[in-house]
């Protein structure tokens, strides 16, 4: 098991951003950028086209307007999820006009280039389950409620302290899991806000020493992605 901590020379911070990248390494081979990011209220990112990244826009605490180039606004939070498909290009915006917001954006190298670039929502009523995982994302082929144009598998779970859960297994995929806030344990070793743990089979069991909200990659290592994303090929 291989853990990387937060710390703040990680941090970039412009404005109203705070950024921390992470590039999850050749282990975790088509899931290559993850950022997690601090928008305060008033925040925009401005109008950019992506094409050929895969895109899952997580937001945990707060919320953020997405906005497409017609115009189109959708609210992302807990309780609505996206991923885009770039493809062969689209263009939105994203900003905090109501509240302060952290998220996570995670880019993926499909498998191929080019596609239809389309937008996907999940909408949860209860937001995010307790002490269970929800699959989240998957690939094309599986029945996972967003789908990825690559062989990676998204979960997410919001763990009460003193509870414990397994972490999601598929065989021949590596598993990548950030603590979003909150102190869990594995194995002993305590991970806080911003900590990463992977491994190229299975991690232990996660136990919270605090009320902590997890989100968890499986990627197949071995798959091929294209190196012409806006920002998953950089």
């Amino acid at each position: 098991m291989n853990v990387v901590r937060a710390h703040r020379g990680q941090l970039f911070e412009y404005g109203p951003f705070t950024i921390r990248r992470l590039r999850p390494g050749e282990r975790f081979g088509p899931l290559a950028i993850v950022d997690m990011t601090t928008l305060k209220l008033g925040a925009r990112i401005p109008m950019q086209k992506h094409v050929n990244d895969d895109i899952l826009s997580y937001v945990w605490r707060g919320s953020v307007q997405h906005t497409d180039i017609s115009g189109e606004r959708t609210p992302l939070s807990s309780k609505r999820i996206m991923v885009v498909n770039a493809g062969e290009g689209l263009q939105y915006e994203e900003s905090a006009p109501l509240i302060e917001a952290e998220v996570l954006q995670a880019f993926i190298r499909p498998a191929r280039a080019g596609g239809e670039a389309k937008t996907q929502l999940l909408e949860r009523a209860d937001g995010i389950a307790r002490n269970s995982w929800t699959w989240l994302a998957g690939p094309e082929e599986s029945d996972a409620p967003l789908t990825l144009r690559q062989a990676v598998h998204i979960y997410d779970a919001r763990l009460e302290r003193g509870k414990s859960l397994e972490v999601p297994v598929i065989p021949g995929y590596a598993p990548w899991l950030a603590v979003l806030d909150g102190v869990v344990s594995l194995e002993g070793q305590r991970l806080h806000k911003g900590d990463v743990a992977g491994d190229t089979e299975a991690l232990p069991p996660v136990i919270a020493e605090r009320d902590a909200t997890l989100i968890c990659f499986l990627v197949d290592a071995e798959a091929s992605g294209v190196m012409s994303g806006t920002v998953s090929g950089s």
